[in-house]
């Protein structure tokens, strides 16, 4: 004993059992004797929480060794028949490695009642039974993921960490939380697998007794599962270039098709064509034959579609111009076609298939930015943004890859044509065959054939500083140029570096020619960049196509009326007038290409429309015509409707606030009192404000708004996904369904009657008085509320037509997307003029007019 009678607590203490506790002591200091007591009951208050712990963990463990496995046996057996896996399993058929105990219960098939929870997984992984989880597989997926592949990954994650924890790490709290989470995914599988057998069995298993040392043992002994496939980089790469190469393969081609479709059909294209056949290569020819037959582009790729929207003019030209690479804010419809046909031909001439991650994403990217705004020009009757962005996550196997790798090889077959250390030149099928039609005019020419020029492009395939690089070329182009013969450095650009050259025709001769040509400009070219590794550097040779504007077709199938102004002393006598109609004559023959030689034109005048100044009016009006030219002078002086006196005035501009991930997708507005309503398509909801802006309000839909009309102050009428137009007159709304079919509805949604629509392409409509005007691409209609046209607006500068409205004198709105302007067009239809234009500030996301 010491002075104090203090005592030390030696070895704290040692389990005998759950309730159990020896403690050993000597009496050296520190603690008093009346202290032993309460470092007993602390001690033994620790091993009643370990045994909870224990208890909690051994639980967890049960739900991980018994639950998960059979509701993976359960997702797998969905996914495919147990005697189909045996067949494959049997073939050797099956893209992954199986452990020694994994091939002992393959071996068992089609008895899969043991499979563990990685067995199911790779099964179900290897063999592209589903899609990837959004996160890809080894993360951790997000609250808002709830896809059958993401609740296999919360399935795996779960059983990884209750095997890698230790018992005092489960917490009540822990453990609770992981029992919530596990129900949340079961619900969600018995809703994929149309049964509630999860929830049962999970139920069952929890209210079973459990030999809690016996669990922890065999939690011991379990392994994680390996969820993330070790593969090579080469492997990585070629699946990154496989699943770019989808697109560009699948999709991009599609997407031309639906252009090209909503504009004119196949049938008159080739009628466009049949003077220009020539011009096409025999394969294309025989491509539009097809198309003719068939009356469909499915077999049209995307250089021959390229060209005829480019040749045609099918649609409006690009922001900078065809051939010409868009700026980021370019955002016309052939803005994207550029883009696109540009993607096409930058992946089908690489050289290797090496894509790196940022690169793989910098693609995928950019393609959902064109899918998203492809949907929104065929107004959402198209997929094709969540089509992309399933080719970036959806299951390929070996098979597949190899498919699109080597379908986008082939559309140029680029190859390795010569090599002059350490430079490797490559090309394909395009230049090979711009080489023979070259060297076939070399041979049939005169020798003033021999100094023409072409343009070639020169790819650089090099990844590093790109944009030093060509700054550095093209400050030294004078010195690049200086003393070469026959080949001339024009420019250098993007993608990765492209070099724009001219080479004599002669020079392309023969193959020895073109190549010493090709060495000598490119080892100069070499000589001036210090941030090249040299080691090897491919360049891919591609020729430049040049595009001609094609004549327009000398063909009349009809009637053309020609107005001119006259002055009136022309008519004075009968010389005077034929002498006039003679230079008209000639004129029209020297501008028709030769379509007016060889033929009988014959003219006919119509009767004289007068417009007479007031000045030179008195001087031919007799006498007593006087008062009658006083009379439709004074008229004249009238303000006319079709003089169109409309202007408009900024008054305000708002700006709506918005979170910074969230994208606006405006389509129609409206103003009713002092308030502003506007449908927000890509957030499901409208957004409501003061007309200054100010309380901003949000009202959530089930689906994305696309029309929006007035009802009364309280009330509007909203049309959702199918609906391109609405509008309510008489209380009745008169509603477009399918771009087609025009619905006259009450308020309760019942069907009155149908009006033929004058266009099976109707893009929006509104109801003015007794007046149904409706709108296409490119013409304005103009009908009784029966259906009957009563005028048509079209010109050929009424391209990408959006939305329409009309003012209380009747005049019609319209709005233009891609060219940012508005135009208004009076009540009779015969006159027009421009209203608001980019200049004004229009932007193409304000859709609709109030």
């Amino acid at each position: 004993m010491t002075k104090n009678n203090e005592y030390l607590l030696d070895v704290p203490c040692r389990l005998l059992s759950t309730n159990q506790v020896v403690v050993s002591y000597k009496a050296t200091s520190l603690y008093p004797e009346s202290q032993w007591q309460k470092v007993y009951n602390l001690n033994k208050a620790a091993l009643t929480m370990s045994a909870e712990s224990k208890e909690r963990l051994a639980r967890l463990g049960n739900i991980v060794k018994k639950l998960f496995p059979k509701v993976m046996q359960k997702i797998l057996k969905e996914c495919i028949s147990p005697r189909g896996l045996q067949v494959k399993y049997q073939l050797n058929n099956i893209p992954t490695d199986f452990t020694d105990s994994e091939i002992s219960l393959m071996e068992k098939l089609p008895n899969l009642n043991n499979f563990t929870t990685e067995l199911c997984f790779k099964l179900l992984r290897f063999e592209n039974l589903l899609h990837e989880p959004s996160c890809k597989w080894g993360n951790v997926p997000h609250d808002t993921e709830i896809e059958i592949g993401d609740d296999i990954q919360r399935i795996l994650n779960a059983t990884n960490d209750v095997i890698s924890r230790k018992s005092d790490e489960i917490s009540q709290l822990y453990y609770e939380e992981f029992q919530k989470r596990t129900q949340e995914v079961l619900k969600r599988v018995d809703n994929y697998l149309c049964q509630d057998i999860s929830i049962q069995l999970y139920q069952t298993i929890q209210n079973s007794d459990i030999d809690i040392t016996d669990m922890l043992q065999q939690l011991a002994l379990m392994q994680q599962v390996n969820v993330i496939q070790t593969v090579d980089e080469d492997s990585e790469n070629i699946e990154r270039y496989s699943r770019v190469s989808r697109v560009i393969i699948d999709t991009f081609p599609n997407i031309f098709r639906d252009i090209i479709r909503s504009n004119i059909s196949a049938k008159n294209v080739y009628q466009m064509c049949l003077s220009h056949l020539n011009s096409f290569s025999s394969d294309q020819q025989a491509v539009l034959n097809g198309a003719n037959s068939s009356n469909s582009y499915d077999s049209m790729d995307i250089t021959l579609i390229y060209k005829l929207l480019r040749q045609l003019s099918l649609i409006s030209p690009p922001t900078n111009g065809w051939g010409n690479r868009p700026e980021i804010a370019d955002m016309k419809l052939a803005d994207d076609v550029e883009r696109i046909r540009r993607y096409r031909n930058n992946l089908a001439h690489r050289c290797n298939t090496n894509i790196g991650t940022d690169e793989f994403d910098d693609y995928f990217d950019k393609f959902r930015d064109i899918g998203c705004r492809m949907d929104l020009n065929f107004f959402n009757k198209t997929n094709y943004e969540r089509l992309i962005k399933l080719h970036k996550t959806c299951s390929m196997d070996k098979h597949m890859q190899t498919k699109y790798m080597n379908a986008l090889k082939h559309l140029e077959n680029i190859k390795l044509q010569f090599e002059n250390k350490p430079i490797k030149f490559f090309w394909g099928e395009s230049f090979n065959q711009s080489l023979m039609n070259l060297r076939s005019i070399l041979k049939e020419e005169s020798s003033e054939e021999e100094k023409r020029k072409v343009r070639v492009q020169i790819i650089f395939q090099h990844e590093e500083e790109v944009e030093t690089t060509i700054d550095i070329l093209n400050s030294l182009r004078d010195e690049i140029n200086k003393d070469l013969s026959g080949i001339e450095f024009i420019v250098a650009t993007k993608g990765s570096i492209v070099l724009h050259v001219e080479i004599l025709i002669i020079l392309l001769e023969t193959d020895q020619l073109l190549q010493s040509t090709l060495i000598l400009f490119l080892r100069r070219i070499l000589e001036r960049i210090t941030t090249v590794n040299t080691e090897s550097i491919d360049m891919v040779l591609i020729p430049v196509q040049e595009f001609t504007q094609w004549n327009a077709p000398t063909t009349i199938g009809g009637p053309v009326y020609l107005e001119f102004d006259f002055e009136a002393e022309l008519f004075k006598t009968n010389d005077k007038m034929e002498e006039q109609f003679r230079h008209i004559s000639d004129a029209i023959i020297i501008h028709s290409n030769g379509g007016g030689k060889n033929n009988n034109i014959t003219a006919t005048v119509l009767p004289i429309c007068l417009e007479i100044e007031e000045a030179y009016s008195q001087s031919l009006i007799s006498e007593e015509n006087t008062r009658k030219a006083e009379e439709s002078f004074t008229q004249a002086q009238t303000p006319v409707k079709y003089n169109l006196p409309i202007f408009v005035t900024l008054r305000k501009q708002l700006n709506i606030t918005k979170s910074s991930n969230e994208k606006l997708y405006i389509f129609s507005c409206i103003k009713t009192g002092n308030t502003l309503v506007f449908t927000d398509y890509m957030n499901k909801r409208l957004i409501i404000c003061n007309s200054d802006g100010t309380d901003i309000d949000h009202i959530p839909l089930s689906y994305g708004p696309w029309d929006i009309k007035e009802i009364d102050s309280n009330t509007v009428a909203v049309s959702l996904v199918t609906a391109q137009g609405i509008s309510y007159n008489d209380n009745n709304l008169y509603v477009v369904i399918g771009m087609s079919i025009i619905h006259v509805m009450d308020l309760t949604g019942k069907v009155i009657r149908t009006i033929p629509a004058p266009t099976n392409l109707i893009n929006d409509i509104t109801v003015d008085r007794d007046r149904l005007i409706c709108i296409d691409y490119k013409s304005i209609y103009c009908c009784s509320l029966d259906g009957k046209l009563m005028w048509r607006f079209k010109m050929d500068e009424f391209q990408d037509l959006t939305c329409v409205t009309t003012d209380d004198e009747g005049n019609v709105y319209v709005t233009h997307h891609n060219t940012h302007t508005v135009k208004v067009v009076s009540d009779d239809g015969k006159h027009h003029k421009e209203l608001l234009t980019e200049s004004d500030g229009l932007d193409k996301a304000v859709w609709n007019l109030l």
